[in-house]
């Protein structure tokens, strides 16, 4: 029988029946298992709650406690923060639903957690999504947020105004890396490091940016840590929240604004021209393709409606 280890799986979902299904495979695969399950659903319809009713009869584990919520509000802040509150465990283990674990993905983090009091937070390597060292020009911008420093790598770097890169993935690095921030859709938090709530709560839809959000506010305490061996899939599934790309503009820089203001602290005149930089560093990498003018049109659109908010709402952000 498998060891059942104090971690609660929060797993915020909506309509995605099927790709829960295939987690919760993964999950029952894993080396150990959680001692809870956290499903908080914001679907219209019963199919979520008929795939956690035959999983959990599948398992027919009676150590493991299974909780089924529906979302008292639909968006991936809301309902994580939901999750959180009605976990009981030791560890938090945010995830998605469209992640594929790998079988000791589970024990890696947990275990590195239990290894350590002083870290409140570790991340997994996803295996599709790794490290990309820096360019040139990139390297330039990086060096400019950070008055002329330059770092021997970036990897899980947190830079200025929050510009972030991946972990490094490959084989080569040591088993446990300090990482500035953690990948939302595989994280384990020490339940007790997380900020109140666990994410920003009025981030809307897909909350872009809350996992930033939630580790550079633990990260500010204790350390964060990637663990190598933990390792996961991330098969990133379309949403509604992702079908418009000036909605995601709009979002995406009104919570990268309260990342950098509220949660990093930085309000001066030069962060507010390195916020600037660094969005336009992002439309110019949409520029030289005329496949991506339309894109870049819509995200310009979503970058004004954002600005707007700002200066005329600038409690709403």
């Amino acid at each position: 029988m498998k060891i059942v280890v104090p971690v609660s799986a929060i797993l915020p979902t909506r309509r995605r029946a099927p790709l829960l299904r295939r987690f919760l495979e993964s999950l029952h695969a894993q080396s150990v298992l959680p001692a809870e399950i956290v499903v908080c659903d914001a679907s219209e319809d019963s199919a979520t709650a008929s795939v956690v009713s035959d999983a959990r009869s599948a398992w027919k584990d009676e150590r493991i406690t299974w909780r089924y919520l529906r979302a008292d509000r639909a968006g991936l802040a809301p309902q994580r923060n939901q999750a959180v509150a009605a976990a009981t465990q030791r560890y938090a283990w945010f995830l998605d639903d469209d992640v594929i674990l790998e079988p000791a993905c589970c024990e890696m983090m947990q275990r590195t957690l239990d290894a350590h009091e002083d870290v409140g937070g570790v991340t997994a390597t996803i295996t599709n999504q790794g490290y990309t060292a820096p360019g040139k020009f990139v390297r330039r911008l990086m060096r400019w947020f950070e008055n002329g420093a330059e770092r021997p790598t970036y990897a899980g770097a947190c830079v200025g105004p929050g510009y972030t890169f991946m972990p490094d993935t490959s084989q080569d690095i040591a088993p446990l890396s300090r990482v500035e921030w953690l990948i939302g859709c595989c994280s384990m938090y020490r339940k007790s490091c997380l900020p109140e709530p666990a994410v920003p709560d009025h981030f809307e839809q897909g909350a872009l940016g809350e996992d930033l959000a939630a580790s550079l506010s633990v990260g500010q305490r204790s350390r964060l840590l990637h663990v190598r061996d933990a390792r996961c899939y991330h098969d990133s599934q379309g949403g509604s929240h992702k079908r418009s790309r000036r909605a995601l503009a709009d979002q995406g820089l009104r919570n990268r604004y309260y990342i950098m203001t509220r949660v990093m602290g930085r309000d001066t005149p030069r962060d507010h021209l390195n916020f600037a930089l660094m969005l336009g560093f992002g439309l110019l990498s949409l520029a030289p393709h005329p496949s991506k003018w339309l894109d870049l049109f819509q995200s310009i659109l979503g970058y004004a409606k954002a600005a707007w908010t700002l200066v005329t709402r600038p409690a709403h952000v």
